[in-house]
């Protein structure tokens, strides 16, 4: 086995001696070749450098001698000194292209390292990114590019889009100016042939926004009216079912007993839900029932009161309104000069829109009969026997005006009062509800 085993490792050790002496003979000639081009090498400098030491002198010699040649004879015409500073100028454009060549190899240089180095970190980030260390040469995942491609044709379509939408707005635009000038011609012409149509004066025109703004007061008010009609007919409804039912209760002997309807007074839901009434109410379905039909008569009066509010809130919102209409016609007669111009006749109403109470603006022009008006605004005919007085006509300022409408809210005021003194006598109060919060509102103001 020792023997077989030494035989072995001698067969082992004589292969590797093979291999080895092998490859010193190989290195042996690589060695020599190398040796040989490096003669050749040295012997191709040697010979590049004395080219080189040739050219030079040669390059300095001709220098000199061109040199000489120009600065040592000064009598050489101007065009071979031209020639001579071309020939300068061909010389340093050379140098400084051989400079600029020399630069652009090092930018190109430089170049190719930033690309290269970029490269590899676009490499490092998308492996990491992804975590795959064998990513070739794709640097971004395909859904990405996908993804983006996406959005750039969704932003396209997205401008593409909002450009239409542009143009086409520009023409409605256009449009509506040209309707709108439509409109103001259609207005002045339907304003003349008011004017015409009504008989009124060339130089005074019908004040037509007045009049819309008269008729939107109206109607709110009267929509506001059908409402309060509703409720008042729905409230005397439950009144008579009411007393339907109490007439029916005690015709059938249980006035007793079931003396809880849907209409209570205050004295009754007090004497109800005192503490000694209540605590010695049995409980009884009879109780149970009373506490259940008065639970409902005051949900059915919380309801009442609400729709009351709700009515009240939206009278103040029209008189609100309308107090602003006639704050802003005030200001725009105050702007024109309409105060004190004795040419014009207004009859503007100041009350609740009665027609009763009027302001007038005297004109000895008008014609002598009279036509009915809006309350905000009318056109006041004085008779032709005036003509001959005009101290007669009234021109009022501020303070009359002032004056004559505190006068006119105190009448109305009065009224207000004498109809809630009226109706405290009645039975309904829901009925002068809307009557005091107008009272109320007026004293304040």
């Amino acid at each position: 086995m020792n023997g077989d085993r030494t035989e072995s490792d001698w067969q082992g050790l004589v292969s590797e001696y093979l291999v080895c002496k092998r490859k010193l003979e190989s290195k042996k000639e690589a060695l020599l070749i190398l040796s040989k081009e490096l003669d050749t090498c040295q012997q191709e400098r040697d010979q590049y450098k004395l080219m080189a030491n040739q050219l030079r002198e040669r390059h300095q010699s001709l220098k000199k001698k061109y040199r000489e040649l120009i600065d040592g004879d000064p009598s050489l015409p101007p065009e071979k000194r031209k020639q001579a500073n071309l020939a300068q100028l061909l010389r340093d454009s050379q140098d400084r292209n051989k400079h600029l060549g020399e630069e652009i190899k090092e930018l190109q240089q430089r170049l190719g390292e930033v690309q290269g180095d970029n490269k590899l970190l676009r490499m490092t980030i998308a492996k990491q990114r992804l975590g795959d260390e064998e990513i070739g040469v794709r640097h971004f995942a395909a859904h990405e590019r996908e993804d983006l491609v996406q959005q750039l044709e969704r932003a396209k379509e997205q401008i593409e889009s909002l450009e239409h939408d542009l143009q086409a707005s520009v023409d409605e635009l256009q449009d509506v100016k040209e309707e709108r000038s439509s409109y103001q011609d259609k207005v002045e012409r339907l304003n003349q042939e008011l004017n015409h149509i009504l008989s009124g004066h060339e130089n005074r025109i019908i004040d037509v926004d007045a009049l819309c703004m008269e008729n939107r007061y109206l109607q709110e008010r009267l929509k506001q009216l059908h409402e309060e009609v509703n409720l008042l007919k729905s409230n005397v409804a439950k009144y008579k079912n009411a007393l339907e039912r109490r007439k029916n209760s005690k015709g059938q002997g249980k006035s007793s007993s079931s003396a809880l309807t849907g209409v209570l007074s205050a004295k009754q839901v007090q004497d109800l839900l005192s503490e000694d009434h209540g605590c010695s109410l049995p409980a009884t379905p009879q109780s149970i029932s009373d506490l259940k039909s008065l639970a409902t008569a005051l949900l059915e009066t919380i309801h009442e009161k609400n729709m009351v509010i709700q009515h009240q809130r939206q009278t103040n919102k029209i008189l609100g309104n309308r107090v602003a209409e006639l704050e802003k016609k005030l200001r725009t007669l105050e702007v024109s000069g309409l105060w004190s111009l004795p040419g014009l006749s207004y009859n503007v109403s100041v009350g609740f829109g009665r027609g009763k109470d009027t302001i007038l603006f005297g004109d000895p022009t008008l014609p002598t009969t009279q036509r009915s008006r809006s309350p905000l605004l009318k056109f006041v005919e004085q008779p032709t026997e005036n003509k001959a007085s005009p101290k007669d006509d009234v021109v009022l300022n501020r303070e009359e005006f002032e004056d004559q409408r505190d006068a006119v809210e105190s009448s109305a005021v009065n009224l207000i009062r004498n109809e809630k003194q009226k109706s405290k006598k009645a039975p309904s109060p829901d009925v002068t509800v809307a009557h005091e919060y107008k009272a109320e509102q007026v004293d304040k103001a």
